[in-house]
């Protein structure tokens, strides 16, 4: 691979582009890309993350508590009957199988790094103890999720269509950040 490549690259540049592709895998630019527009995200595109991931994750509980509300149990007990239950039954989740995916072809770190950068680029700015920061992105799970669910989806896109990292998996990863942001 030629290091010098991307648009735009100077022969001095090759050690920068050297550990970015060590910190983020062969995906860089685009998990690049991501980070810094998630660093840019605007307070309406901010709420639209969250509603979107909120969407998914009511959609999942639905699932999960329809599934357990079949054998019988209601309530909190049909929601805790099938927790836990994404690897035993078969069925496991999108990040899940991004995770052994980046396992399996030694991305893992790549996947943290992307992971925790992404989530730093939305993070707010604040002072050590500031409780406002903190409620504030307190808020944010949603934003963050679906920033951090586009980022590992990113950082595998090459990998799409390897064991179960198929399509559909990583179209569910990048869902809520492809709704709003394009």
């Amino acid at each position: 691979m030629d290091v010098n490549s991307h648009p735009g690259a100077r022969p001095e540049s090759s050690a920068a582009v050297f550990h970015l592709e060590y910190l983020y895998g062969p995906q860089w630019a685009p998990v690049v890309a991501l980070i810094e527009r998630a660093a840019q995200l605007t307070a309406d595109e901010r709420e639209r993350l969250n509603a979107a991931a909120a969407k998914k994750m009511e959609a999942g509980m639905s699932a999960l508590t329809g599934a357990a509300g079949q054998s019988g149990l209601g309530g909190l007990a049909n929601l805790l009957s099938g927790l836990g239950q994404g690897q035993q039954s078969g069925n496991p989740q999108p990040m899940q199988i991004a995770g052994d995916t980046a396992k399996q072809f030694g991305r893992s770190r790549n996947l943290q790094l992307a992971g925790l950068v992404a989530g730093q680029s939305i993070a707010p700015g604040s002072g050590a103890g500031d409780l406002a920061a903190a409620m504030q992105s307190l808020g944010s799970i949603g934003t963050l999720t679906a920033v951090s669910q586009a980022a590992a989806a990113t950082v595998l896109s090459d990998l799409v269509g390897q064991g179960r990292f198929d399509e559909s998996v990583y179209a569910e990863l990048m869902q809520p950040w492809t709704s709003v942001i394009g």
